[in-house]
């Protein structure tokens, strides 16, 4: 069964995916947990970052970041900090917990556009 947070991520992409000229997609970015040394792999590489966003998109040639989180959660320091750098940069990004939120705070960032709501699921997230 997928977690609630895994629900609000499919409902954004697909929603995102049905908008033209509109790329949305999914990082799967978990640590890696060695079992045999009981301990999670620190990664040297300096080109993966901590706190990447669970969806990042291109739209008519902006870069955006979407942090998908559930109920009450909130995004750790470095999902913050991964924000802020797109922000920073030019992008656009947010975090929300919910379909509707995320669909208002797009919708912000591109108003003069039509953007429909294609049903997805019948419930509520």
């Amino acid at each position: 069964m997928a977690t609630p947070e895994k629900l609000i991520e499919t409902r954004i992409l697909d929603w995102l995916n049905s908008i033209q000229d509109c790329f949305a997609f999914k990082i799967n970015n978990v640590g890696i947990y060695d079992a045999k040394r009981k301990a999670w792999r620190k990664n040297n590489n300096p080109h993966i970052h901590n706190g990447i966003s669970d969806i990042l998109f291109c739209y008519e040639g902006t870069f955006g970041a979407i942090e998908v989180k559930a109920g009450y959660n909130k995004p750790s320091a470095n999902q913050k900090k991964y924000i802020k750098n797109i922000l920073d940069n030019g992008g656009v990004a947010w975090w929300t917990n919910s379909f509707s939120d995320c669909k208002r705070e797009f919708c912000e960032h591109f108003p003069l556009k039509q953007f429909t709501d294609k049903p997805i699921f019948e419930e509520t997230l």
